[in-house]
């Protein structure tokens, strides 16, 4: 088994605590360039009641002294973190990413509806301030199917129990069983 996936795994046992926690089923986890596993986050919106508390946001929190150097009050340019999510990053957590100078993103599972950090790369024209910032990024989007399915999953019966059964997690379920 890849790194890569083995890391992933990491993000889905903090996604499961999310969930049991009672909150959106993400999980995010931070390593560095030697493989080390800096940091672990989950989503707390609801379990901390904040709306900012998203699992890449309180992965970043944490592994703030491997990003700012607090003394000589800069960034740590070349951090060499790799962040590792279950999701693709919304428009907050991709702005996050991008200002923390994280140099690599790999998620799970595509968001069409919320995911933004695809859109703002491509975009990123429309930017100019951030174009250096995002072209600086790599991102794995979606690598493994079963992990996919894996997110799709947990989201579609999170959104259920809270009584949206129409969204994008349920149908791209159906298009997932009908390939």
């Amino acid at each position: 088994m890849d790194n890569q996936y083995e890391y992933l795994l990491l993000a889905f046992e903090e996604a499961q605590k999310a969930k049991e926690e009672g909150t959106f089923p993400i999980g995010a986890v931070i390593v560095d360039s030697n493989g080390t596993v800096v940091s672990r986050g989950r989503n707390r919106v609801f379990s901390s009641c904040d709306s900012t508390s998203h699992a890449e946001v309180d992965a970043i929190r944490k592994a703030g002294h491997k990003i700012l150097d607090v003394e000589s009050k800069k960034f740590i340019a070349n951090n060499g973190l790799t962040l590792y999510t279950t999701c693709e990053p919304c428009p907050m957590c991709t702005g996050t990413i991008v200002l923390s100078l994280i140099k690599k993103v790999v998620w799970a599972a595509n968001d069409a509806d919320i995911g933004a950090f695809k859109k703002f790369k491509e975009g990123t024209s429309q930017l100019p301030i951030y174009n250096d910032l995002f072209n600086d990024i790599e991102i794995v989007a979606a690598p493994y199917s079963d992990l996919e399915i894996r997110q799709r999953q947990m989201l579609a019966e999170w959104n259920n129990n809270r009584g949206y059964t129409d969204t994008h997690w349920n149908k791209e379920l159906i298009y997932d069983a009908e390939r």
